[in-house]
């Protein structure tokens, strides 16, 4: 990386974001407030092992303080994406867009099979989380209260609550899930 400005710039811009000042961040990160300062203003490059560091401390992606993002437009295709699967495979998830503090959210296209009951006891740093069902039917348990959700529904709930997932159809459940921080 030639130019390191843009790493600068990212950790800048992402504390701000966060709301965060030098002094946490460096208690975030373990990186000293001196160096941290020093990255901002492209006064210093450092080594990977402290870029993982500053990364791993304010629970972002690497690619989020490496990415040069010129480019107003990004287009995906959910075919060109490496799925996540559980509950013997009848639960597939794609990331269409990861977590960015910039955003303070990540979303996910779910494919629920037929058959699907998928527990996630909660999330532990997220706060809300938000369906939209665009095919089937997705029945969603939160705390003890089922949701049947039929396409067109959508449904918002705390995600720290217990929640299952699961399709009593015989078709595929096509969703939309939003997981805000």
């Amino acid at each position: 990386m030639d130019d390191f400005s843009v790493l600068g710039d990212n950790l800048k811009s992402t504390r701000k974001k966060m709301g965060l000042s030098l002094d946490k961040v460096s208690a975030m990160t373990g990186v000293s407030k001196t160096m941290l300062s020093q990255i901002e203003r492209s006064e210093s490059m450092p080594t990977i092992a402290t870029v993982w560091k500053i990364a791993n401390g304010l629970k972002i992606k690497l690619e989020t303080l490496l990415e040069n993002s010129a480019s107003e437009v990004d287009v995906k295709n959910i075919e060109d994406m490496i799925p996540v699967m559980d509950d013997d495979g009848k639960m597939i998830i794609h990331s269409i867009f990861p977590f960015s503090p910039t955003s303070g959210y990540e979303v996910f296209h779910g494919t629920f099979k037929p058959g699907c009951n998928y527990s996630k006891s909660n999330h532990t740093n997220s706060t809300t989380e938000q369906i939209f069902v665009n095919q089937g039917v997705l029945e969603l348990v939160v705390s003890g209260q089922s949701y049947v959700l039929k396409a067109g529904s959508s449904i918002t709930f705390d995600s720290m609550q217990e929640h299952r997932y699961i399709n009593p159809g015989n078709e595929d459940a096509k969703v939309v899930i939003i997981v805000n921080y």
